[in-house]
């Protein structure tokens, strides 16, 4: 089940001492084992300040080449050998990120001492959404974003299926609730001890537990944003200028306020989370007055609206 989200990293391009480069982690059961979204520089210190375990990490997904989302992903992996850990990681992510960590442990000398498969996403396959990857109960779908590079957002639909035994309608047959019961959920048909064969199927009743989230970062305003986070529990959209800055969000290839909201709203998301906020308007005594007029721009124009700060965790 998906447990909760804790944003390790919110800030856009550099760190700050509000804000670390982008990382989110994704918890996906009680046990702590979570994916990553995005491991930029430092990424490992939140991990551990949070106290989440590298041997629970299972998967790293990669938006896009830039520093500030990838810088810290070969120094995470590196400690993760050096801890001992021995259990094989995915990590995906655009094509060069093979290239990228191939360089980087061979010119620092680096022995992984686990095995890891990189799935690299081709552009052409994913200009509109699709399955990435199965994982169990969870699907990951992925489609490219608007940005100068290229770019994807990421969205993990979990469906649980659950059997619910009608206990009353086996009491009336005499059927006491005990070992039979489970066989009863998991067979079609048995055979009851004084030798009755009982079909399953009107004794249980089935339920269907749907989570979704959605991960978009960077990109400037995108269909396939919309198409991703549909009916989302919660999108979280890069955010990085407010809407007075379109113009300078629009050269950097990056949303602005309004267009994350836009996305939130034609993709009817039950929450929206703003992430990948500039450093001029983290709350720094020199910076605090952009970031109330930032601030006042997304809780006017969306209700409820969350603006992501390092460590916030969301229950799913």
């Amino acid at each position: 089940m998906l447990e909760k989200v804790i944003f390790l990293g919110t800030g856009a391009g550099m760190p700050t001492r509000e804000r670390n480069v982008a990382s989110l982690a994704v918890i996906l059961n009680d046990s702590g084992d979570f994916w990553l979204f995005d491991c930029g520089e430092g990424t490992q210190h939140r991990v551990a300040s949070v106290g989440l375990k590298l041997s629970r990490l299972k998967a790293v997904f990669i938006t896009h080449l830039h520093g500030d989302h990838l810088f810290g992903l070969p120094g995470l992996l590196a400690t993760r050998g050096l801890q001992g850990v021995e259990r094989k990681i995915d990590l995906f992510g655009p094509i060069g990120l093979e290239n990228y960590l191939d360089s980087c442990f061979d010119y620092s000398g680096t022995y992984i001492p686990y095995s890891y498969q990189i799935h690299q996403i081709e552009k052409e396959k994913f200009y509109t959404k699709r399955l990435l990857w199965k994982n169990g109960s969870d699907s990951v779908y992925c489609a490219s974003l608007n940005h100068h590079v290229d770019c994807f957002g990421y969205s993990i639909f979990e469906e649980n299926i659950k059997r619910n035994i009608l206990t009353d309608k086996l009491l009336r047959l005499g059927i006491k609730p005990g070992p039979i019961y489970r066989k009863i959920k998991e067979k079609k048909q048995i055979t009851l001890e004084d030798g009755r064969i009982l079909k399953t199927y009107g004794f249980v009743k089935e339920s269907k537990n749907i989570k979704k989230i959605c991960y978009c970062s960077d990109t400037l305003f995108s269909e396939n944003a919309i198409k991703l986070s549909k009916n989302a529990d919660l999108l979280i959209h890069e955010a990085t200028f407010s809407s007075n800055e379109k113009t300078e969000a629009e050269k950097s290839f990056h949303s602005t306020i309004e267009d994350a909201i836009k996305v939130a709203r034609r993709a009817k998301v039950k929450r929206l989370v703003l992430t990948h906020i500039s450093p001029r308007y983290h709350k720094s005594e020199e910076n605090y007055h952009k970031w109330n007029i930032f601030k006042e721009e997304a809780t006017r124009q969306y209700p409820g609206i969350i603006l992501a700060e390092d460590f916030l965790e969301i229950k799913i």
